[in-house]
């Protein structure tokens, strides 16, 4: 082994030792060559917890940190192989998936060798291939989380020059394409000690790891020792259920602890990216299959099934299998927990089932990643009783958004909230040497920030002023110039003076309606008629009755007239002597 090899893996055993609490002991290794560099290891002292990691005070194995939240993660680009592709798959105790397709470039059996030149990304409304240089110069990430390796294992071999050389022109192409990050290398993940691939051993995980190490400390990298949370530290190999039962994917168990490892072991620095950052094409994702060839023959004609539960139910049966291309898997059956009921499987391959128990048949084109199943589950019907898990807050601080997680009471959801970030609270600031420096008053911050104090100029010597006569002092003469106020709103009454000086005053509706005559019934005997008048300004409209006609008199009889008797003819006068008739 060379000498760098050498130093390089000591110092990853002092990581392994030392930076875990829980650990107090040298690591044992998987071989007797591990167990030998990992002896000669001093632990380190614990690194004291920071809520806001800067670069300048850390070195380049990040320590433990207070949880940065959720914010953390959703802004940080994950780039890597198959186990990175698994992120997608995998979702925590709120239900979400711990990355998506924003923040993932996962390519299933990629190593080290590709990331120049293998065209892996592609973005909606374009059927344009990109590196993942380019990609990460389109996304616009403030850091990326990077991690390969796994594919690039041949056997015991400590060699990592190569490995190295290639890994690292890699990294450069990403900082040239995008020297706006934070670029931080993830350790190879340990394989399990019962692996199908027995030719891959964790002699040469842990020298290509020591080897990380030294290339981040040579070229202004971090390294996240985050084999430190995945192996077991009594046999130096994974934990127990941490991977699959090909020994190297990661388990959905694996993942959550990674992620928490992630948060808990944080590196925040000042935001360098250009402002405003402009558009940002949505990722389509990486096509299936785009590699076709498993680089490190785990499987052979295998690829493993996993089984996994969201909150609400279980699983019976055996969670973790290997399964031929085209073959069928042992059942498995999903048990929905009280006050819950089973919705359904889904696969990361595709597709949904509706019964409980499924035996699932591996697809002919199933990738080296191969495919997990997914059992969801729902609860009955209520509303949501929400209370905030102990533990689980993190603090927004001045520029970082917090977050906390809060659990129904009824059914067990958890949800995850942001809590937004705080902002400076200066303080009145002090003066000196011409400069005022103002400082962050929250607990923790430290921040400061400083202003140039502007100086007063000295006045030059002003001739003495004429005396000129003190002019009358003015005095205004208001006029009503303008009302807007209606007969329906109320308005403003404008006044100005004959210096032109205006004053305003709140001017009530007048209820002075400006009417006019649009409608007219004519009365009629025994009905009344109206006149409809519609104000012309508002609209409102005013009904006047108009009484009905009176009835006519009725037409006097004409009085009788008088009768008068008939005059009776006069007698005649006789003419001579009477007739004397005897």
């Amino acid at each position: 082994m060379k000498l760098p090899v050498l130093l390089a893996a000591a110092a990853l055993a002092v990581c392994l030792t030392g930076c875990s609490h829980a650990q107090t002991d040298a690591t044992p290794s998987a071989t007797a060559e591990t167990a030998k560099a990992a002896a000669t290891a001093t632990p380190a002292a614990t690194p004291a917890m920071s809520a806001e990691p800067v670069s300048a005070e850390i070195g380049t194995t990040l320590p433990e940190t207070a949880d940065a939240g959720r914010s953390y993660v959703d802004e940080t680009l994950f780039i890597g192989d198959s186990n990175t592709a698994r992120y997608l798959l995998y979702a925590d105790e709120t239900g979400t998936a711990f990355t998506s397709l924003d923040n993932n470039i996962g390519v299933v059996s990629m190593g080290v060798g590709a990331i120049t030149s293998l065209k892996c990304e592609k973005f909606k409304g374009s059927s344009a291939m990109y590196t993942v240089p380019d990609a990460v110069a389109m996304l616009k990430p403030r850091r990326i989380i990077i991690c390969y390796g796994t594919n690039n294992l041949s056997g015991s071999s400590t060699d990592a020059t190569n490995y190295i050389k290639t890994y690292l022109q890699g990294l450069q192409a990403i900082q040239t394409a995008w020297p706006y990050c934070d670029i931080i290398v993830s350790a190879i993940p340990p394989l399990d000690q019962q692996r199908e691939n027995t030719n891959l051993t964790m002699t040469q995980v842990d020298a290509y790891n020591a080897a990380l190490v030294q290339m981040c400390e040579e070229n202004g990298f971090k390294f996240l020792n985050s084999a430190e949370v995945l192996r077991d530290g009594a046999t130096g190999w994974a934990k127990k259920d941490y991977t699959l039962s090909d020994g190297v994917h990661l388990s959905k168990e694996a993942v959550t602890a990674y992620f928490t490892y992630v948060r808990t072991h944080a590196y925040v620095t000042e935001d360098r990216r250009p402002q405003p950052l402009g558009t940002i094409p949505t990722p389509d994702g990486v096509p299936a299959n785009l590699i076709n060839k498993d680089p490190i023959a785990v499987r052979g004609a295998k690829v493993p099934l996993e089984f996994v539960a969201t909150n609400g139910g279980k699983l019976s049966g055996t969670t973790s299998q290997l399964v031929k291309k085209g073959g069928t898997a042992a059942a498995v059956t999903a048990v929905p927990d009280e006050g819950f009921v089973f919705a359904g499987w889904t696969a990361s391959s595709g597709g949904s089932y509706s019964s409980a128990t499924i035996s699932f048949t591996m697809p002919q084109n199933a990738d080296a990643g191969g495919v997990v199943l997914t059992a969801n589950f729902k609860a009955d019907a209520h509303e949501h009783n929400y209370a905030e898990i102990e533990d689980t807050r993190v603090n927004p601080t001045c520029t970082n958004n917090g977050s906390a997680k809060y659990k129904c009471t009824i059914c067990g959801e958890v949800i995850e909230k942001e809590l937004p970030a705080l902002g400076h609270d200066w303080d009145g600031g002090v003066v000196s040497n011409g400069v005022i420096t103002f400082a962050c008053r929250r607990e923790g911050c430290g921040e400061t920030r400083t202003e140039a104090v502007q100086a007063t100029p000295t006045p030059s010597p002003s001739p003495v002023p004429t005396p000129t006569a003190t002019p009358e002092q003015h005095v205004h003469n208001f006029q009503l110039v303008s009302d807007t106020a209606t007969c329906a709103a109320d308005g403003v009454k404008t006044y100005q003076c004959s210096c032109g000086e205006q004053m305003t005053d709140p001017s009530p509706a007048t209820g002075n309606h400006s009417w006019q005559l649009t409608g007219h019934t004519d009365p009629q005997v025994g009905a009344d008629g109206s006149n409809v008048y519609t104000c012309s300004v508002c609209g409102q409209t005013m009904t006047e009755t108009l009484p009905a006609l009176p009835a006519p008199d009725p037409e006097p009889e004409p009085a009788p007239e008088p009768t008068v008797p008939e005059e009776s003819a006069p007698a005649a006068e006789p003419t001579g002597d009477p007739e004397i008739t005897e």
